[in-house]
């Protein structure tokens, strides 16, 4: 059996971490796997009782069967079983532990009496993925650890790293901490370390790569620091721009909403209120996957119900699923699927600063296009002609659904009409917001 000494005070305090979450974010080939198939390990060794469980995590299957998987069966030799066909492993005397990826964000619901969890590469997951792990943690309040390169500032950025390193300064400074942030700061540990701070990193190899690579991308890949992910989408949105505060719209604003459909992947409906200025707000989410489209009628139902939703700009690959909706009096439109136009015309929107998406209404949308990207060389093969390349396919649904609407805009130009002509349109008050958390319509449990 191999023998373990943490290379670095960093990694000593990432294994040993008492925090119930734990963020390693560091460079390359700093040792951050190896962290958390260690915490697991001493994890499985704490809790033997044949009914404790625990979740390893990877973002897709390749990466849990070529880094993830290695590392954790390299430290548990002799002490269980590897099961490839459930893809669990089983203590010879203690619990089971089940391997799962982010490729199926459901694939952890129903694992009872989680004792730890493992997240490797967790800064690829989708804040769905994470909410779920999350949920699997909260009845023992299981330790969660999630061990990463830093990728886009995503949900783990926001939520997490930024609010940490904004405590931190605070407590540097000796300033007081509400209680909310003292909370935090006693629940969350982040740990970030460069490549070269593992000793065993050859510093010729830093300094190498420092000389020839772009800086920015330098310092995500070697620095463990946390950047704007490359070749995005919608390079031109920023939250601190875009992202506004709740407010109450103009009386005549109207509403529509864009719809993806979805069952394995999660289904998306978005609402937009167009204001008689012409700026866009995208003022509520609904996503959730394992949807009929029973469910999904009902959802979309209740939403107009409180918005006065005119139209719904769907998905076109499902014919019968708009049906559904125009036989339930919701008027349904098919979507262009001209991604490449669509995308053009959603950047259209956010170039010419006339997009806005409501703080706290839509955090899936906002994780979404903040790792919205296109491919790199390295995936495209080399004999495929490709002519445009089109955004990577994936955690891409509220993408989807707001593609079609804001598309559908541009081409019906409803934000160049004369909106004063028509009817009056009840206001979007917060009281409907806080009834909308009440009946959970928009499928989101909210921190105002």
């Amino acid at each position: 059996m191999a023998v373990f000494e943490p290379h670095s005070e960093k990694q000593d305090r990432a294994i040993f971490s008492q925090a119930l979450i734990i963020i390693a974010g560091t460079g390359i080939q700093y040792g951050k796997t190896t962290i958390g198939a260690i915490r697991t390990k001493i994890a499985m060794h704490r809790y033997i009782d044949p009914t404790d469980n625990f979740i390893i995590a990877a973002p897709t299957y390749k990466i849990m069967q070529q880094a993830t998987l290695p590392e954790f069966l390299k430290w548990m030799g002799g002490v269980g079983e590897y099961h490839k066909g459930d893809a669990i492993f089983k203590m010879h005397r203690g619990g089971t532990a089940y391997l799962r990826t982010a490729t199926d964000p459901d694939s952890v619901v129903g694992i009872t009496n989680v004792r730890h969890i493992w997240g490797d590469e967790a800064g690829l997951y989708s804040l769905y993925f994470h909410e779920n792990l999350q949920a699997r943690a909260s009845f023992r309040q299981a330790p969660i650890c999630y061990t990463t390169s830093p990728y886009a500032l995503n949900w783990l950025y926001t939520d997490y790293i930024r609010r940490h390193q904004a405590i931190a300064k605070k407590v540097a400074n000796g300033d007081n901490l509400t209680a909310e942030e003292q909370r935090f700061w006693n629940e969350v540990e982040v740990i970030q370390a460069t490549s070269r701070e593992n000793p065993f990193f050859p510093d010729e190899e830093y300094e190498r790569k420092r000389a020839t690579m772009d800086p920015r991308r330098f310092n995500m890949v070697y620095g463990g620091n946390f950047e704007r992910m490359e070749g995005l989408v919608y390079d031109c949105f920023r939250d601190f721009t875009h992202v506004v505060p709740v407010e109450t719209l103009p009386e005549r604003t109207q509403y529509v909403a864009g719809v993806d459909w979805g069952f394995t992947n999660p289904a998306s409906i978005l609402v937009f209120g167009v204001a008689p200025n012409g700026t866009v707000y995208l003022v509520s989410e609904w996503y959730k996957p394992q949807q009929t489209i029973g469910s999904i009628v009902e959802a979309a139902k209740r939403l107009k119900s409180y918005f006065g939703i005119d139209r719904f700009y769907c998905d076109p690959s499902a014919p019968a699923n708009i049906m559904e909706f125009n036989k339930a009096k919701l008027t349904a439109i098919p979507g262009n699927n001209d991604i490449r136009a669509g995308i053009d015309a959603f950047y259209e929107w956010i170039a010419a600063d006339r997009f806005r998406v409501f703080y706290g209404r839509a955090p899936n949308f906002l994780d979404e296009i903040s790792a919205y990207h296109y491919p790199t060389e390295v995936d495209v093969d080399a004999d495929k002609d490709v002519k445009e390349r089109l955004p990577v396919k994936q955690y891409d649904h509220a993408m989807d659904a707001a593609r079609y609407c804001l598309y559908a805009l541009k081409k019906t130009g409803l934000e160049k009409r004369q909106l004063a002509r028509s009817a009056p349109r009840k206001d979007l008050r917060l009281h409907i917001y806080d009834d909308l958390i009440k009946k959970n319509i928009s499928g989101q449990d909210y921190d105002w």
